[in-house]
């Protein structure tokens, strides 16, 4: 399915429908079984935005008399049963809803719909901006004969192109992104290095000695050898890594890395500096317990002198 809208210069917060379009389709590649458009007339905005007046069939909802809500009762009775909707983009059942939300009409569609372009670009292996639609096309070899920006056109052309995607496409859930906020998000050294080999720790009777131990705790700046301490670790639930933080007074903080793990001596533990790579950094802000190390670092604290009176 698709919509085309106008989004209006005043106050008013309605995307506007303009048109409704939509096709089904037994499965993705499938044959087009049957289509509805419905061209819708203004009344809620009295301007139109700069992607409204481009629209090809814009003079078609202007002289159209269809209200939205005999358009949507016609749209659901056209829809009957279905309950799995795909649309170029994500934000079309969206802009339904608050559709009817503003003209108190009910709405009983599925509260999302198949992203395809979404889809779309993950089999690409495109990411950082939206796939265009006509591209996708182009590149299939689809002749264009139609107007984009049309809700018919572009659900056929959506329809079309589905021929390239599998049922398990469109079904894959990516993970989520772990997002670094402002008071996890490490500010860490510029400089690039290469990895040491890890230097192993242990056997430590119990867990908690083997982090508070100096030789957990003091890996080397990889750029110049200098020992650098960690005071405090960071894991997740149920993981063996545990992250800490390390300043080199020449060359800044490092991340560190400890892997517990218990065999039969006891717990051994591996020391690393990694490069501060995406993995790196997810796993980090993903360690949400904190451990506080009972030594604060490489050197005795100095004692404070008296003062004489």
């Amino acid at each position: 399915m698709d919509l085309e809208w106008n989004r209006g210069y005043d106050k008013t917060a309605l995307d506007e429908i303009l048109q409704i379009g939509a096709v089904k389709i037994a499965e993705p590649g499938g044959p087009i079984l049957d289509t509805i458009d419905l061209y819708i007339r203004p009344r809620v905005h009295k301007k139109f935005d700069h992607g409204a007046k481009r629209l090809p069939e814009l003079d078609r909802s202007k002289a159209s008399d269809m209200k939205f809500k005999a358009a949507w009762e016609q749209f659901r009775a056209w829809c009957g049963d279905e309950t799995e909707f795909a649309s170029w983009g994500g934000q079309d059942l969206d802009a339904l809803k608050k559709s009817c939300v503003f003209w108190g009409a009910e709405y009983d569609l599925p509260d999302k719909a198949n992203d395809l372009q979404a889809v779309m670009g993950r089999v690409f292996g495109v990411t950082g901006h939206q796939l265009a639609l006509w591209r996708v096309v182009e590149y299939l070899g689809i002749p264009d004969i139609y107007d984009y920006h049309n809700a018919l056109n572009d659900s056929l052309y959506t329809a079309l192109v589905t021929k390239l995607l599998t049922r398990e496409d469109i079904d894959y859930v990516p993970p989520p992104k772990v997002k670094l906020s402002r008071r996890r998000k490490p500010r860490l050294s510029a400089k690039d290095f290469e990895p040491r080999p890890p230097r192993t720790t242990g056997p430590f009777a119990e867990r908690e000695p083997a982090l508070d131990a100096r030789g957990s705790r003091s890996p080397q700046c990889p750029l110049c050898e200098r020992h650098i301490w960690v005071t405090e670790w960071r894991h997740a639930p149920e993981s063996p890594e545990y992250w800490g933080m390390a300043r080199c007074p020449e060359h800044g903080r490092f991340l560190c890395r400890l892997e517990l793990r218990k065999g039969e001596a006891g717990w051994l533990g591996e020391l690393t500096v990694p490069p501060p790579g995406e993995e790196v950094l997810e796993a980090y802000a993903g360690a949400s317990s904190l451990y506080r190390c009972r030594l604060t670092g490489g050197r005795k604290p100095r004692r404070r002198r008296r003062r004489r009176r």
